[in-house]
């Protein structure tokens, strides 16, 4: 009897997710059921009442410096790439724009 079948990736993703679920299904009929309580979902500091706040995280300075190092790879992979002669005039426009581009992406627009 060949089980090398058991080995391929598809057979034991498979595999794995029946073994995970089972695992899953076993405990759920383990635990017991939950019990409400009052206050259990409000937050708590320290013994105080504490005023929940919502925040509002800022992603936008992240994402800034993730174009910019975008930009710059590929402008340098491109500077890279360039052959010598009179195509290599082009390059030196090609990073002006590039020098443009990355002024405009730390511009206050606020």
């Amino acid at each position: 009897m060949n089980l090398t079948i058991l080995l391929s990736p598809p057979i034991a993703f498979l595999l794995f997710m029946l073994v995970g679920y089972g695992l899953y299904a076993l405990g759920t009929r383990m635990a017991g059921a939950p019990v409400p309580e009052v206050g259990k979902d409000e937050p708590y500091a320290c013994g105080n009442d504490y005023q929940a706040q919502r925040f509002q995280f800022g992603y936008q300075k992240f994402y800034i410096a993730a174009l910019f190092f975008t930009i710059m790879h590929v402008a340098i992979m491109t500077i890279a790439t360039v052959p010598s002669g009179v195509g290599a005039y082009r390059a030196i426009i090609y990073l002006a724009v590039i020098a443009i581009s990355i002024y405009i992406l730390y511009v206050d627009f606020d």
